[in-house]
C-alpha cells in the first residue's frame, strides 16, 4: 500500500506538470511538445503497468480494496460509513485523484483492477448497493443536518403540484406569473438584456416548516428599482402560501436548504 501511495503522488506530480506544459504550448515549439508527450505517455504506462501488478499480488492473497475515485467525479459524503460496512466483507477502502489532464485509461489502472474484482466477487451492483447503504445511513446519523436541495433525490418534488424535481423547476415560475401583474410603469425587458429577478431562499424542515426566510431582487433597469420592496413581497407572500412538501435524501425525510428564482420577462410564461 505504501508503494501504491508513492505511485498516486507521482502522478499528481505528473500532472501538474502536464497542466503547466499545456499552458505555455504557445511559446513551445511544437515538435518539443510532442515529444514530451511521448515521453510522458511512456511514463503513464509504467505507473500502470506498476499499479496493475500491485492489485493483481494483492488480490492473488485474498486483500481487496475498493478504491474510491476523487476530482473529476461524483463526491459523497459517507465515506467512513461506506469504509464501516465494507469491513464486514474484509473490504478496506481507499481515495484517489482523478485528473483531467491525465490519461483516463492509464491513471486508475489499480482501482479498475481491484473494483472490477469486488464486483466479480460480489455482484454487479454491490458497490453501488453498498453506497446506496453507506448513504442512508449517514442521513439517518445526520437527522438534523441542513441538507443541500442539490443533494436531495431528483425523483422528488417539494412542490405539492408536481412530483419530481424537473417538474417543479419548470412549474413554479409558471404559477406565480399566472396572477402576476407589472406596475404600469415598468420598464419591461428588451430582447438581448439580462434579466431581472427575485429569489426567495429558506430552509424547509422535516415538519414542512418555513424557516430563515431572506429575499432578495436584482433589476437590470435602474428605474425598476423603486419596485424592489413591492416586488419581494409578493415573492415571500407566494413562498408563504405554498404547502411545501419535505424533501427527501436517499428516500429519507430531511431538512433542507431551498431558494426559487422569479424571472421577470420571461418568454416562456410572459402575460
Amino acid at each position: 500500500m505504501k508503494i501504491l501511495k508513492i505511485t498516486n503522488f507521482i502522478i499528481i506530480l505528473i500532472s501538474f506538470f502536464v497542466a503547466n506544459s499545456f499552458a505555455q504550448t504557445s511559446n513551445t515549439d511544437s515538435i518539443k511538445l510532442t515529444k514530451y508527450l511521448e515521453i510522458e505517455d511512456k511514463m503513464w504506462d509504467s505507473i500502470c503497468i506498476a499499479q496493475t501488478k500491485i492489485a493483481k499480488e494483492e488480490i492473488s492473497k485474498g486483500k481487496l480494496t475498493l478504491v474510491i475515485p476523487k476530482g473529476m467525479v461524483e463526491m459523497y459524503e459517507s465515506d467512513s460509513e461506506l469504509d464501516s460496512i465494507l469491513s464486514r466483507y474484509n473490504i478496506k477502502t481507499m481515495s484517489q485523484g482523478i485528473f483531467c489532464t491525465a490519461p483516463s485509461d492509464k491513471q486508475f489502472c489499480y482501482g479498475d483492477l481491484m473494483n472490477n474484482e469486488i464486483e466479480r466477487r460480489f455482484g454487479q451492483y454491490f458497490i453501488e448497493e453498498k453506497r446506496s447503504e453507506a448513504e442512508k445511513a449517514y442521513v439517518r446519523k445526520n437527522i438534523n443536518k441542513i441538507f443541500s436541495s442539490t443533494d436531495c433525490d431528483r425523483n422528488h418534488s417539494i412542490y405539492p403540484f408536481t412530483k419530481n424535481l424537473d417538474d417543479f423547476l419548470e412549474k413554479y415560475d409558471k404559477d406565480y406569473f399566472k396572477t402576476f401583474l407589472y406596475p404600469q410603469d415598468y420598464i419591461h425587458r428588451k430582447e438581448n438584456d439580462l434579466y431581472s429577478w427575485t429569489t426567495v431562499r429558506f430552509v424547509l424542515t422535516v415538519n414542512g416548516e418555513l424557516k430563515n426566510l431572506r429575499v432578495d431582487s436584482s433589476f437590470r433597469q435602474p428605474y425598476n428599482e423603486k419596485f424592489n420592496e413591492e416586488f419581494n413581497e409578493r415573492a415571500i407572500n407566494f413562498v408563504k402560501k405554498i404547502k411545501w412538501i419535505p424533501n427527501k435524501k436517499r428516500g429519507i425525510t430531511v431538512n433542507s436548504d431551498e431558494s426559487v428564482t422569479f424571472m421577470y420577462d420571461h418568454e416562456n410564461w410572459k402575460r
